[in-house]
């Protein structure tokens, strides 16, 4: 998947083909098929890859320098949602496709994917944990969940270059006010989440 991978680092997947990959790789279509079942599931071990790169950068954030020594928990929660948007500037198609790729209504998410959502959500509930002992193992979740949501959608209105700001605002400084006020809001117990609440 390493030519896939490089074609991803300056050009979107819609303009990519199952024709195409079997060309610059020496193999036939009907291979690469009966090798992973289908095109779909083909982009899907390439999401994969680039799941697997995310990460480990997000995770290599929230160390310090040649010590390895961990940062604070809010610090650490900080450093890797500003990882999550550089690996999404820096690597825009790659990134895109992860959240754009679509697999046929029969074919499952295999586990080795869901495995791999799961540790990404896992490295945020470690620090959460950390930075509130207390909470329960829902609101980890969900608490999560939400900063994820939050940070992912100033990284797509940032790759698509349309914050539409009227104020001259960074991402990043945008990405530290989320970050800022929703953990200090939720270590404080101002922030909850209660199902089916409505506003």
């Amino acid at each position: 998947m390493a030519w896939v991978q490089d074609y991803l680092k300056g050009q979107s997947h819609q303009q990519l083909s199952l024709r195409q990959i079997a060309k610059a790789i020496g193999y036939s279509p009907g291979t690469l098929i009966n090798h992973f079942g289908s095109y779909a599931m083909l982009l899907l071990h390439v999401n994969a890859h680039t799941l697997d790169a995310l990460s480990d950068t997000m995770a290599g954030s929230t160390v310090v320098g040649s010590t390895m020594a961990p940062l604070p928990p809010q610090q650490a929660l900080l450093a890797m949602a500003k990882a999550y948007l550089n690996f999404a500037q820096n690597q825009p198609y790659a990134w895109r496709l992860v959240f754009e790729h679509r697999l046929a209504a029969e074919e499952a998410i295999p586990e080795w994917q869901l495995h791999r959502i799961d540790q990404m959500f896992a490295q945020l509930k470690a620090q959460l944990i950390r930075l509130n002992p207390s909470a329960s193992e829902d609101g980890l979740e969900q608490t999560a969940r939400v900063l994820w949501a939050g940070v992912h959608g100033i990284s797509v209105l940032a790759v698509e270059d349309k914050l539409f700001s009227p104020i001259d605002i960074s991402k990043e400084h945008m990405v530290e006010n989320l970050m800022t006020h929703f953990l200090s809001g939720w270590c404080n117990g101002e922030t909850s989440f209660t199902q089916g609440a409505t506003l």
